[in-house]
C-alpha cells in the first residue's frame, strides 16, 4: 500500500492552543492554510488536544461544534498528540511535559477521553485511530511502585478501549512514544515492557508504539535496525513522528565552531537532552543544554554529540556545516517503510520548536511558518516518491 499526499500530515502543537477554542482557531487559521499551500482537497491532521480541550469534547454539543470545523476546514483527524497534559507553550515546560505520568489515574482518564474524541471523529473509511503518550514518565523521578501501577492503568485502559471498539466499530490505538531520559528510552526499553505488558495480561490490539525519529536518533539507533526489530516482535507500529535532531561530529576541525551554533539553540522552554559518544563506548548523558555545553572535560572525550532538538526535517546543517542534523536517519526510515510493506503506520511531521530556532533560521511571522511547514511535507511528499511510496 502506497501513501496519498491527503494521508501525510504535521502535528498541530507547534501552534499554542490549550483551550478548544485555541485548537479550532488552529484549524481555521494554520492546518487549513497548509492543506490550500499544498493544493489538497482534504488533508489528515494530527491534533494536540491538551485534557482541558479534551474535557471541553466530552459535551456533546461542543463535540458537534468541532466535528463542524474539521468538516470546514476539510480536516481529517487520524491521529492525536496525547503527550502533553497542559500548555506546551508556556515558559518553562521542561521536564512537567511528562506529568502526570502514566501511574496516575489522571493521564489514562485523558487518553480515554481522546481515545472517545478520535472514535467519533475518524471517518467512515478508516477503521483505527492513533494516539501517541509519554513513555511512561521521567526516568529520574520512576520508582518500581509507579512502574507497578503504570503497568496497571494500561492494563486497564486496554480494557476499556477493547469496549470502546464494540460500541464504536473503531479500534484506537495508544501509541508509547519513546523518548531520551524517560523510562522508555531506547527500543530495547520497549521490548521488554512490552514483554510485561504480555505477562499482565494487556489487550495488545489496542497499545503500540509512535516512533519519534529525533528521539531514536539522539539515542545514536540506527532507525531502520530499531523498527524492524519491533516489527517482527509483534508490536504494533501505529505512528511514526517524522522529526530532525541536531548532530555535532566532535572529530571535526570546526567542532568549537558547532559548540558556540549549539548555545544559540538554548532555550527557556523547552528541556533538550543530549547524548554523547566517546571514542571508547557507551553514552554520556546531559539533561539539558546548558548542562552539557558547560562540562567541557567531557565534551572533549567525545566523537559525536547529539541533541534533543526538534530542526526542520529539510534543514541538513548549518551554512558553514560546523553544526549538522541527522537527517540519514529519517532516510534509514524511509528505506524501512519502502522495504516492509506490510507496515504503513500514521506519518506526522512533528517540528515543534519553530518559534523557539535561532533568529537566523526562525520564521518572521505565521506566513513564514506555514511556509517553512509545507516545505517539510514537500520534502517528505519527494522522498515517498522516490522509494515508490506515494500515489
Amino acid at each position: 500500500m502506497r501513501y496519498h499526499a491527503r494521508q501525510l500530515g504535521y502535528c498541530s502543537n507547534v501552534h499554542p492552543g490549550e483551550s478548544l477554542a485555541g485548537v479550532t482557531g488552529n484549524m481555521r487559521s494554520y492546518l487549513a492554510a497548509v492543506r490550500r499551500a499544498r493544493g489538497l482537497d482534504s488533508m489528515h491532521c494530527g491534533l494536540w488536544l491538551s485534557a482541558e480541550a479534551a474535557d471541553t469534547l466530552q459535551d456533546h454539543s461542543a463535540m458537534g461544534i468541532f466535528k463542524q470545523c474539521l468538516q470546514d476546514a476539510k480536516l481529517q483527524l487520524t491521529t492525536v498528540n496525547g503527550f502533553p497534559y497542559g500548555n506546551f507553550h508556556r515558559a518553562p515546560v521542561k521536564a512537567d511535559v511528562y506529568l502526570p505520568d502514566w501511574s496516575e489515574d489522571a493521564r489514562r482518564l485523558y487518553s480515554l477521553n481522546l481515545a472517545a474524541i478520535l472514535s467519533g471523529c475518524l471517518e467512515s473509511e478508516y477503521s483505527t485511530g492513533t494516539i501517541s503518550t509519554l513513555p511512561l514518565g521521567y526516568a529520574s523521578a520512576w520508582t518500581p511502585a509507579k512502574h507497578r501501577q503504570a503497568l496497571h492503568q494500561l492494563v486497564r485502559l486496554s480494557e476499556e478501549l477493547a469496549t470502546l471498539e464494540e460500541q464504536s466499530g473503531k479500534r484506537i490505538l495508544l501509541c508509547l512514544e519513546m523518548e531520551p531520559d524517560c523510562v522508555l528510552e531506547t527500543t530495547d526499553d520497549c521490548l521488554a515492557f512490552f514483554t510485561e505488558l504480555k505477562q499482565q495480561g494487556a489487550r495488545l490490539r489496542y497499545l503500540g508504539i509512535c516512533l519519534d525519529v529525533c528521539h531514536q536518533a539522539v539515542m545514536f539507533e540506527d532507525l531502520y535496525q530499531s523498527l524492524t526489530r519491533l516489527h517482527q516482535a509483534g508490536i504494533e507500529i501505529g505512528k511514526i513522528q517524522l522529526s530532525n535532531a541536531l548532530r555535532l561530529p566532535m572529530s571535526q576541525p570546526q567542532s568549537t565552531a558547532g559548540l558556540q551554533r549549539l548555545g544559540e539553540f538554548a532555550d527557556s522552554t523547552y528541556l533538550h537532552q543530549c547524548k554523547g559518544r566517546p571514542a571508547e563506548g557507551g553514552i554520556r548523558h546531559w539533561a539539558d543544554l546548558p548542562a552539557m555545553l558547560a562540562d567541557k572535560a567531557d565534551l572533549a572525550k567525545l566523537e559525536e554529540l547529539r541533541v534533543h532538538f526538534h530542526v526542520p526535517l529539510f534543514w541538513q546543517g548549518s551554512e558553514d556545516q560546523s553544526l549538522l542534523s541527522t537527517q540519514s536517519s529519517l532516510q534509514q526510515v524511509m528505506d524501512f517503510l519502502s522495504d516492509t510493506p506490510q507496515c504503513r503506520p500514521h506519518l506526522e511531521v512533528e517540528t515543534y520548536s519553530w518559534q523557539v530556532l535561532p533568529g537566523a533560521i526562525r520564521p518572521k511571522d505565521s506566513s513564514g511558518l506555514l511556509a517553512g511547514i509545507s516545505h517539510e511535507l514537500r520534502w517528505l511528499e519527494d522522498q515517498l516518491s522516490a522509494r515508490h511510496l506515494l500515489d
